[in-house]
């Protein structure tokens, strides 16, 4: 499903044309729709609007992040993997979250893409572990892996091409240590999608990764918020990324 916007809307609304930005967001109502209901076909009505709600973020920031000048692909479809990888990872945890941590969803998650989806390979490799504290039961992994099968397919493109990024390939390995400039900026990714969309914007934004930086008072305008709720955002998403990168015991050298 692709839509086109005319580039001088895109390039308005990165400016901070509010109107702009919203034009673009009720153009792009029925595919972020779409992706809602493939990656959660049986979510209730309110979850379905927080998805939603989250949705319509991931597109915002890669409309902040969309380059006019030499993106090929139509906004639509430069958004559209990001956006359903983002909406599967956020329903995965509000199905999984309250009964099983989300470091063995990515523990599964990451075993599923080594042995290409084979099932009981991955179980191997999950309940084998050489540390006991990360083994994983046959009924915890058999819970995760039909949860991560009503979302999308580990190793099946999450875009509309064969090239497109899939779900596994943003889930590094538990106690991977980043070295080198490439690899902490991959960090700096994987943690930015594990928090809550907005404040991961919120980063964004302050930081420019990603995008254009932003004061908070125009990252506030794309969010609907004040400056002060903003800085809080930001506060809250650095104090999440670091309990994330603890919780999987993800570090960077010195």
């Amino acid at each position: 499903m692709t839509v086109t916007i005319a580039t001088e809307t895109i390039q308005a609304a990165q400016g901070g044309d509010q109107d702009a930005m919203w034009e673009i967001i009720t153009e792009h109502e029925a595919m972020l729709s779409s992706i809602v209901r493939q990656v959660a076909p049986n979510a209730s009505p309110s979850d379905v609007e927080d998805l939603m709600q989250d949705a319509r973020i991931e597109l915002i920031q890669h409309v902040r992040s969309y380059n006019t000048d030499s993106s090929a692909a139509k906004l639509s479809t430069y958004a559209y993997a990001g956006v359903r990888k983002a909406v599967a990872r956020l329903w995965v945890k509000n199905t999984t979250g309250l009964t099983i941590e989300p470091s063995v969803v990515h523990a599964v998650s990451h075993a599923l893409w080594v042995t290409e989806g084979d099932e009981e390979g991955a179980w191997m490799i999950v309940s084998s572990n050489e540390d006991p504290r990360r083994r994983i039961s046959r009924e915890v992994f058999v819970s995760v892996r039909e949860a991560l099968a009503q979302t999308l397919s580990l190793s099946s493109p999450a875009g509309h091409d064969d090239d497109s990024m899939t779900l596994a390939d943003t889930i590094p390995e538990a106690g991977a240590t980043f070295t080198d400039t490439a690899d902490k900026q991959a960090l700096a990714h994987y943690l930015l999608s594990e928090i809550p969309p907005r404040q991961a914007f919120a980063l964004r934004a302050f930081y420019a990764i990603g995008m254009e930086q932003m004061t908070d008072a125009q990252a506030g305008d794309d969010l609907g918020l004040k400056p002060a709720a903003v800085r809080v955002l930001r506060t809250r998403g650095v104090d999440n990324a670091r309990q994330i990168a603890l919780r999987d015991d993800l570090r960077t050298a010195a």
